[in-house]
């Protein structure tokens, strides 16, 4: 294995013009998708064989690991001289750090719950199936490991909560979490548009992903603004398709 670009972050890779990255399902990409969905398959049973306060416990390790892999990923980002300001807890699934943090001290959480079933658990899954890191090794590189690990317990922590019925959507949890959307995009689009960076993926499209589709059919004509709209529209129906999912599985539990 090659440790020599352990350190190397997307900006160094793309300045360097360095072909050291992987593409969407590639081999690697494949194998860091399985090793998940086998922990996942994993923790599930674990976590619904566990007592109620082995339940909490997991839940708060969970959302912990996510909170403290973020710090020591900013203080690692000062050392090797990365820019900091491209690394914020801007995007979608830095702010589940927060949510999950507070939905795993809560004795009631509904709302938090919605919000990861139908925002952030879907939103790191979508990030795990169309990487936005790929222009750097997808093994023996520390941001990439962060980030397969990151985003796999965010959905893993969601699939456990789901599995033992702890989290029920319901169709007020597909107009909350679009809500909760609009108000965290705000802070990203405002240093987007100082800054130029692209978080929650709103400045710019993100190649490669879903998002395209609101680009080609709003972002064409009608330019950022209109890309904008049809992010938002994207999402809506995408969490319109959850909510069906997730009724359509609770049904057949049921049988």
């Amino acid at each position: 294995m090659d440790f020599s670009n352990f350190w190397l972050y997307t900006e160094k890779a793309a300045a360097e013009h360095l072909n050291v990255g992987f593409d969407l399902y590639s081999k690697g990409h494949l194998i860091w998708l399985l090793a998940i969905a086998v922990f996942i398959g994993i923790m599930i049973p674990v976590y619904m064989k566990s007592s109620h306060k082995d339940k909490i416990k997991i839940r708060r390790i969970f959302a912990w690991y996510l909170a403290i892999t973020e710090i020591i990923k900013m203080i690692i980002i000062v050392v090797i001289g990365a820019p900091v300001t491209a690394y914020l807890p801007l995007h979608l699934c830095g702010y589940a750090i927060f949510i999950l943090l507070i939905d795993a001290y809560l004795t009631k959480q509904d709302l938090t719950g919605q919000m990861i079933a139908y925002a952030f658990g879907p939103g790191a899954l979508a990030a795990l199936l169309f990487c936005s890191w790929t222009a750097l090794p997808v093994f023996c590189n520390f941001m990439s490991i962060h980030s397969f690990l990151f985003h796999a317990v965010i959905v893993c922590y969601l699939l456990m909560r789901l599995a033992n019925g702890e989290i029920k959507p319901n169709y007020k949890g597909v107009w909350v979490s679009l809500l909760t959307l609009m108000i965290l995009a705000v802070p990203s689009y405002l240093v987007d548009m100082k800054t130029g960076l692209n978080y929650m993926f709103i400045y710019e499209v993100q190649r490669n992903s879903p998002l395209e589709i609101a680009w080609e059919i709003f972002g064409v004509r009608w330019g950022k603004p209109g890309y904008v709209v049809g992010a938002f529209l994207l999402v809506l129906v995408i969490f319109h398709a959850l909510y069906l999912i997730y009724g359509v599985t609770r049904i057949k539990k049921r049988k």
